[in-house]
């Protein structure tokens, strides 16, 4: 089962681990990493490097940042760049609930493809007051 990271300014992605919960309850090999104000990007460089060898057991880690080429994407993108052609870690950006809950529904019977995770987080985002005018 591949392991999983959430990384973000702030806690976000402690939230969003958070509630994740609330639907699958507590997951092994998961953990959130958050970037703070005054926290130095080589360090956090460190700090992603450790979470990502905690949660993977064999079979690869799936890292999600919170936005394309913030601080956190761009520390991932330094852990990458060592291995570029390993597939061991996979890195989506632009993370939200939808690719978490997406990745928690499959990751015990199959691994999802990053187009697949992507999907999940796209058809997630919506024009509510649209889509409810247009099935009146």
């Amino acid at each position: 089962m591949k392991g999983i990271v959430i990384t973000s300014h702030g806690p976000m992605a402690q939230g969003i681990l958070e509630t994740s919960k609330l639907f699958f309850g507590e997951q092994p090999q998961m953990q959130a990493c958050c970037l703070s104000a005054e926290d130095n990007p080589d360090d956090f460089v460190e700090v992603l490097k450790k979470a990502i060898s905690e949660v993977d057991t064999g079979d690869g880690v799936f890292v999600f940042c919170d936005m394309l080429f913030g601080s956190p994407c761009n520390c991932m993108a330094r852990v990458i760049a060592e291995d570029l052609d390993s597939d061991k870690i996979q890195v989506v950006t632009g993370v939200n609930l939808a690719m978490i809950l997406q990745i928690l529904s499959v990751r015990e019977n199959s691994d999802p493809t990053v187009e697949e995770l992507v999907n999940a987080g796209k058809d997630g985002v919506a024009d509510l007051k649209a889509m409810l005018k247009a099935n009146l």
